[in-house]
């Protein structure tokens, strides 16, 4: 029963899911952007808005499971460190991390890597990451610009969740038809 207590509710999720989603979503619609101009010679209009509806769904189960992360340590860690500021610390966490995941696959094209250079680099990112998420908290100018931005970032959903649940339900009947 304790543990349901320390699931955080949907007022604190959904600034974190906004950041998440449009992180993830700016991401991928770079990368079909970019692409888009060779899709135009061999695709139609009909296979290209199929495309996207797959790059949106995909969008949609990367968000949740990236959510995933801070809810589950809202929950394991005590509540003193992690659900009582569920807002910035998730939206830092978040941030950081898959600004960190951006920059790391932009710097790892046409890298070969040892796995040991690779397990260090990823330590390394592991730890700054977790370090700057407890200590940004404790600047009041960036745990305000987070959470503004947090807030601002919700409007973002309001457009981003019809379009994801028109994109899985063309993918489903794509797949069921």
């Amino acid at each position: 029963m304790k543990l349901l207590k320390r699931i955080p509710t949907l007022e604190q999720v959904s600034p974190v899911y906004a950041v998440i989603v449009l992180m993830i979503s700016t991401w991928s619609l770079i990368h079909f952007f970019w692409r888009l101009p060779s899709l135009l010679y061999y695709s139609t209009f009909g296979e290209i808005t199929v495309f996207i509806s797959y790059l949106v769904v995909i969008n949609l189960f990367e968000s949740i499971l990236v959510l995933l992360v801070p809810v589950l340590l809202a929950i394991i860690l005590p509540q003193k460190w992690f659900y009582a500021q569920f807002v910035t610390k998730g939206n830092s966490l978040v941030i950081l991390g898959l600004g960190l995941i951006m920059l790391f696959y932009w710097n790892l094209i046409g890298e070969f890597l040892s796995p040991w250079v690779l397990i260090q680099k990823v330590l390394i990112i592991g730890l700054i990451l977790l370090v700057l998420t407890f200590l940004i908290d404790k600047v009041g100018f960036l745990n305000r610009s987070i959470m503004e931005f947090s807030n601002r970032a919700i409007i973002f959903l309001y457009v981003w969740i019809p379009v994801s649940a028109t994109s899985l339900l063309i993918v489903l009947v794509r797949n069921i038809l």
